[in-house]
């Protein structure tokens, strides 16, 4: 009888102790394991960009380090893959070649394949195939790469996106997105991941990164008080005329206007930031839905008061002679991140004239998304989440081994160690993870993060979808057009040689073939004009 009871003790122990000590926190066995160990060994590939070529030597060791997180965290080996810019397409482009010559040449073959098994996980075997190493333990077996497999590619740009698309050469991800891979909708700003959508499908996952930048206007709010001028009427450069004037006039020691700088909420159809004839006044709050009017720069009153200001205080001199070294001015126009507003708050009235804005070159800049020909979606879904929710591994890949490649200061900023590895922080997952990079402030990523926060979407977003209806022919003669028009405006001496300028090149304009061509509407028309006002009516009709 006691030796029952000692047996019945000893079983009771054996299953209360590991209880216990789960209740404690002392177990080593999480989720996340208990997943794993029951998942079979998978490996792919991750092609990657590098600013340099990476040595075999470097890329074993981040290969290592990497594949430490993802067999741990995944059950999946990652062979990664790198090339530089220059090198990238020309190798992708072959590889997808060769990736699709060898599905039709084994279309029985085991690997998964496109148009096989899209979510792999619940059809492979739980049995996890093992191997002994040269110390006896036993280890998952990791399946060498099939020739025909490419996993996760690097893509950038909205044509080449779509044009793999098109082809047939990408895998959708909204079921993973929606899923599995959900918690990327905390981690990237909704924006991009909406925006870079194609026939309703995600065929990419876009690196998060800082939207854009702010441009603001700083008033003096000392200078302002003195000249009883109300800070808080002032919303633009035009608006402060009075205040210039009363400094450049009373105020010898202070610059009155920091710098010149071009006129602030214009979009020019001709492209770029560069100020042309053909262009369109955007309120800072205008956004994706918001309709603008293509009009003559000369016809556009933030256009045409910005620029008689501008040259009322070059006539005068009111600029500062080094603006670099210039502490105390009276108005200034500043392009920065969401801290330049503390950096000038105490003394300046700081208003945001434009907020960071997401264009189409911004949102395609940077994507991974998965090939048509990869082993294992779910798991390059995976992998794919990880870069852009886990710093470690964007640190890794961005910046290499620490204490090898790179180690962080007394003060926690990034010292690099050698050059041998050099990535672009676009190019690597969430730029918003990593470390600062040396010469970055310390603050940056909080900034991004803000930067994204407050903005908002081009009005013109989508737009480069209806380019090719617009006559090109025509184009080329607004341009110049605009060309001599500018010039003209340019060689103007002062400011009143200026507005006589904008006031007759008006006139001169309105019967000029070229300009009435630009402005032409009607369903046959192909002007800028005419092909914007239907792509706007197709994406939010007016109502009836």
């Amino acid at each position: 009888m006691r030796k029952k009871l000692i047996c019945l003790l000893l079983c009771l122990v054996a299953v209360i102790l590991p209880l216990a000590m789960t209740g404690c926190g002392n177990s080593t066995t999480t989720d996340t394991d208990e997943e794993s160990s029951s998942r079979p060994a998978v490996s792919i590939n991750l092609w990657l960009v590098s600013d340099k070529e990476v040595s075999a030597e470097t890329e074993a060791a981040i290969e290592e380090a990497l594949n430490e997180i993802t067999q741990s965290k995944y059950t999946t080996k990652v062979d990664l893959v790198y090339f530089t810019y220059d090198e990238y397409y020309a190798a992708l482009d072959a590889k997808l070649e060769a990736a699709k010559k060898y599905k039709e040449e084994h279309t029985s073959t085991a690997i998964t394949l496109p148009g096989i098994a899209q979510s792999t996980e619940t059809t492979e075997e739980t049995t996890a195939e093992t191997v002994v190493n040269e110390l006896g333990q036993r280890l998952l077996k990791y399946p060498d790469i099939n020739e025909g497999q490419l996993d996760i590619i690097f893509i950038d740009g909205k044509d080449k996106l779509r044009a793999l698309a098109d082809a047939g050469e990408l895998s959708t991800l909204d079921t993973n997105l929606n899923a599995s891979s959900k918690i990327l909708k905390e981690y990237i700003y909704p924006s991009f991941l909406e925006q870079i959508k194609y026939n309703k499908n995600t065929y990419a996952i876009p690196v998060n990164h800082q939207i854009g930048q702010y441009t603001y206007l700083l008033v003096n709010k000392a200078l302002a008080e003195k000249y009883y001028i109300d800070v808080s009427s002032l919303n633009s450069f035009a608006a402060c005329g009075d205040l210039v004037e009363e400094i450049g006039r009373h105020e010898s020691d202070v610059a009155p206007v920091l710098a010149y700088a071009d006129p602030v909420n214009m979009y020019y159809w001709l492209g770029g930031d560069t100020p042309s004839l053909f262009a369109s006044y955007v309120p800072t709050a205008a956004t994706l839905g918001s309709r603008t009017t293509m009009r003559s720069a000369f016809d556009t009153v933030g256009f045409t008061e910005h620029m008689l200001l501008m040259k009322k205080c070059e006539d005068n001199g009111w600029f500062a002679a080094d603006p670099e070294n210039t502490e105390t001015f009276g108005v200034a126009i500043m392009t920065g991140d969401y801290d330049l507003r503390d950096k000038y708050a105490e003394n300046y009235d700081v208003k945001v004239l434009t907020s960071p804005t997401l264009t189409e070159d911004v949102a395609y800049q940077a994507m991974f998304a998965v090939s048509a020909y990869t082993a294992n979606l779910d798991r390059a879904m995976e992998v794919i989440t990880l870069l852009n929710t886990d710093a470690a591994t964007k640190n890794l890949l961005q910046y290499g081994i620490d204490g090898v490649n790179y180690e962080l200061d007394d003060d926690g900023a990034l010292v690099y160690l050698n050059d041998a590895y050099r990535m672009t922080n676009l190019y690597t997952g969430n730029t918003l993870l990593s470390y600062p990079a040396p010469g970055e402030a310390a603050n940056s990523r909080d900034d991004g993060k803000a930067a994204n926060r407050d903005s908002r979407i081009s009005p013109y977003f989508g737009l480069s979808d209806v380019a090719d209806e617009i006559d090109q022919d025509l184009v080329a003669e607004m341009r110049t057009l605009s060309d001599t028009y500018m010039e003209r405006m340019y060689a103007c001496a002062n400011a009143a040689e200026l507005a006589d300028f904008f006031e007759n090149a008006k006139t001169e304009l309105y019967a000029d073939p070229t300009y009435k061509a630009a402005f032409s509407v009607g369903d046959d028309s192909k002007s800028p004009y005419a092909v914007y006002a239907r792509w706007f009516e197709k994406l939010w009709p007016s109502a009836e």
